[in-house]
């Protein structure tokens, strides 16, 4: 993550809420601060995001960024379920409640996932 993090602060010195974010990183974690010491730069392209739904658990899928040819800074980012794994069967059920207006249980939800670390 650190490595991530000063490829945008690279990108953006002037950010102050990354900057603010690191400083407090740097406090709270000494893994953190070794690997920020470390000064590594990486910018993943491809590879596996977890999320946690509230209803339906943890969706793993992988994902790919692909730069959009002259126009800098624009990325497509894809994302996909290999077929017949648990986090692909989740889809569909997430897509009829997003269709209906629905969550489980009847009653209207709005469906809010988070990314784990």
């Amino acid at each position: 993550m650190a490595a991530m993090m000063r490829l945008e602060a690279g990108r953006d010195p002037l950010n102050r809420e990354l900057t603010a974010l690191i400083g407090e990183l740097s406090t709270r974690s000494r893994r953190f601060r070794a690997d920020w010491a470390g000064h590594d730069v990486h910018e993943h392209r491809s590879g596996v995001k977890c999320f946690r739904h509230p209803e339906v658990g943890v969706i793993e899928v992988a994902f790919d960024v692909f730069e959009m040819p002259g126009e800098a800074g624009l990325q497509i980012v894809t994302y996909s379920a290999p077929p017949g794994t648990d986090s692909a069967e989740k889809f569909p059920l997430l897509a009829s409640w997003a269709a209906t207006g629905r969550g489980r249980g009847g009653t209207a939800r709005r469906a809010r996932g988070r990314a784990l670390p």
